[in-house]
């Protein structure tokens, strides 16, 4: 199957009744209280400062950023099928989670965000636009260290440029592993990494609202994971634009430069059967 074959549907406003349809068919669970962990810096962004609107935010996802070309090149490159229970943690507009629902094997999808305007707002559109099948997938509001779910759940945990956010990236690396079946896999997607040309990076308009866009290195992300208990490697990918100049840099046979120059990889960690 190929994401990027699916047809992405045009909605006629907000009031589009797709969208509510799709609010009405994906459950939302408020999930536990907070952690003491949870950024309350970055919830006041997401929930009062942050200026998009839920149509905007779904275009920019797919038809700018081509994250389904993205994802369905992600997933070749690494070799991941998904299948049976998907937990994505840090889903804010659902995408990833509604792109994941559309796969045949994926029986669940839970969506974890702490940004109750995501999940009520914008992930309804996200859903819709994507004509994804939106009782396979659960809205649920928590944070990523107290998400209430049950440990061993989940085949796939995935991340898209999530963990990043994460105060405390060592607690966050042990909730995946713990999340995750023996055998399992998580996937960090589209995460920030820093190389010998990008010693840092623009955080945006985030920058003025608090310190919770983090930076590091690809081998800090593998070492993150390693230290909780996975099996964790990077894999150069590329990035999919709309800009020309992008694309003709990055198509092959130019691909690899993605990763040591641009810091274009993904992080797979996966769960040995037994422990370590």
């Amino acid at each position: 199957m190929r994401l990027a074959h699916r047809p992405i549907l045009e909605l006629a406003g907000s009031d589009d009744p797709r969208i509510a349809e799709a609010a009405a068919r994906s459950p939302l669970v408020i999930g536990p209280a907070f952690s003491e962990a949870a950024d309350q810096v970055e919830l006041e962004f997401r929930e009062q400062h942050e200026p998009y609107d839920a149509l905007e935010v779904a275009d920019i996802f797919f038809r700018r950023k081509r994250v389904l070309d993205y994802l369905d090149h992600a997933l070749a490159r690494t070799g991941i099928a998904p299948a049976g229970v998907v937990v994505e943690l840090g889903a804010g507009s659902c995408w990833l989670s509604a792109a994941l629902s559309c796969f045949g094997a994926v029986e669940r999808v839970v969506a974890v965000e702490f940004s109750e305007r995501r999940l009520v707002s914008f992930a309804p559109v996200t859903i819709a636009m994507l004509a994804a099948p939106a009782h396979k997938l659960e809205r649920r509001i928590a944070d990523f260290y107290a998400h209430g779910l049950e440990p061993g759940c989940a085949d796939l945990v995935v991340l898209d440029a999530a963990f990043h956010h994460a105060a405390a990236p060592e607690r966050l690396a042990d909730v995946l592993f713990e999340l995750t079946k023996p055998g399992g896999t998580v996937l960090l997607l589209r995460e920030p990494t820093l190389t010998l040309l990008a010693k840092t990076r623009d955080h945006g308009i985030e920058a003025a609202y608090g310190d919770f866009e983090r930076e590091y290195r690809g081998r800090e992300y593998v070492n993150f994971l390693s230290r909780a208990g996975f099996r964790a490697r990077s894999v150069g990918v590329r990035w999919f634009h709309t800009s020309g100049i992008r694309r003709v840099l990055y198509r092959p046979p130019l691909t690899w430069l993605s990763g040591p120059l641009r810091g274009h990889y993904v992080y797979v960690g996966s769960k040995p059967y037994e422990p370590a």
